[in-house]
């Protein structure tokens, strides 16, 4: 996804494009890019500056948390990030100061941004902490282990959780 600042002209530069998904390293072992990465938006200069605003979509595959099946996950994002120059600072890293703006921002080097990175990022941060198939997952069997949204088990401790509180249990049912 790299594009030439020259060719970004002053009515700004309409992208299309679709990135093979190989070039995307997610850095997770159960999360993987089932599609390729469409990005679609436009880029516009202001002074230096580039701003690209746009949409990001591409589908993941993904172990759920509760009960570890692989499902399908859309990735539909907004787009939005300003280029600026690289420049060379002799300031070290605890003498800057960061805005609001800096967290949109990237820098370009050699005429050429590359909207690689910040796609990446954006997929990364579309993720959930906690990856569910749905919300009514009910996980597996702390007991058996079977899958509990496919068949209900019959295990001896289901539904009266951890058997060392029984004793608080019986407390809990004669105080009612």
């Amino acid at each position: 996804m790299i594009f030439y600042i020259e060719q970004i002209y002053e009515e700004g530069l309409d992208f299309d494009v679709l990135e093979p998904k190989e070039r995307f390293d997610l850095d997770y072992a159960d999360i993987v890019l089932t599609d390729d990465v469409k990005a679609k938006g436009k880029l516009e200069k202001s002074g230096e500056m580039i701003l690209c605003q746009g949409s990001l979509q591409t589908k993941l595959s993904a172990n759920c948390t509760r009960c570890l099946q692989v499902f399908s996950f859309t990735v539909n994002a907004k787009l939005s990030v300003n280029f600026v120059p690289k420049v060379e600072s002799n300031r070290s890293a605890d003498d800057i100061e960061l805005s609001g703006m800096d967290v949109e921002q990237e820098f370009y080097d050699e005429g050429q941004i590359d909207l690689s990175s910040p796609s990446r990022d954006l997929i990364l941060l579309s993720l959930s902490q906690v990856m569910l198939c749905g919300e009514d997952c009910l996980g597996l069997c702390s007991e058996c282990g079977a899958n509990l949204n496919d068949n209900k088990c019959n295990c001896k401790y289901v539904g009266s959780g951890d058997p060392r509180l029984a004793v608080l249990q019986q407390l809990k049912d004669k105080l009612k």
